[in-house]
């Protein structure tokens, strides 16, 4: 998996190489190649689970990176120009979705049906402060969600069991989060929103 070469490629920096890949597997996701990030969280956060600034760390490099993903996709759409027929395309399943401004991407965060975020910032043309606004917060309470639940795993469980736990509520919620996001699309269209 690729976020676990990336953890062992900065694991020798110890703690700031476990940040640093933190941030380089937000980097990546937020560009495009799926990483769960949520999931490589829960490991890191892991290293020092009874640290309380350990995970206010973790929080704070989730969101940044994540802003910083989203961005750099953003930026590279408006340089290479997206063909007309390609933003056709993404208007149309931006229509299909309930939400078709940048209120979309706090949504995302609790049901991920918009891919490629960054890619629709530029192609809708939204508010690029709107879009900030909403991605912090969307990222920040995110990313506290996953580190109050690997918390509670660690400082309650056998630490040999903890992770599994933290890691299977989180992909529990990973899971409601696309169940969600498949009913939402599939109302849309039923209703002939699409």
């Amino acid at each position: 998996m690729i976020g676990e070469d990336i953890i062992g490629l900065f694991a020798v920096l110890g703690d700031a190489g476990m940040l640093l890949a933190m941030a380089v597997i937000i980097l990546v996701d937020g560009v495009g190649f799926p990483t769960l990030p949520e999931v490589w969280m829960v490991f890191i956060f892991g290293a020092h689970p009874d640290s309380f600034a350990w995970g206010v760390l973790l929080v704070l490099v989730f969101t940044l990176a994540s802003l910083g993903g989203n961005f750099a996709l953003y930026s590279f759409v408006k340089l290479v120009k997206v063909p007309r027929r390609v933003q056709r395309i993404m208007q149309r399943y931006l229509n299909f979705i309930i939400v078709h401004d940048e209120r979309v991407l706090l949504l995302n965060r609790a049901a991920p049906i918009l891919p490629y975020t960054g890619a629709f910032m530029a192609v809708s043309n939204w508010n690029l402060k709107k879009c900030a606004l909403y991605l912090f917060i969307g990222a920040m309470a995110k990313s506290s969600l996953i580190v109050v639940i690997a918390w509670l795993s660690f400082d309650n469980l056998r630490a040999e069991v903890a992770p599994w736990v933290s890691l299977g509520l989180v992909l529990t919620v990973l899971l409601v989060s696309l169940i969600v996001s498949f009913i939402y699309k599939k109302r849309a269209g039923l209703r002939g929103e699409c």
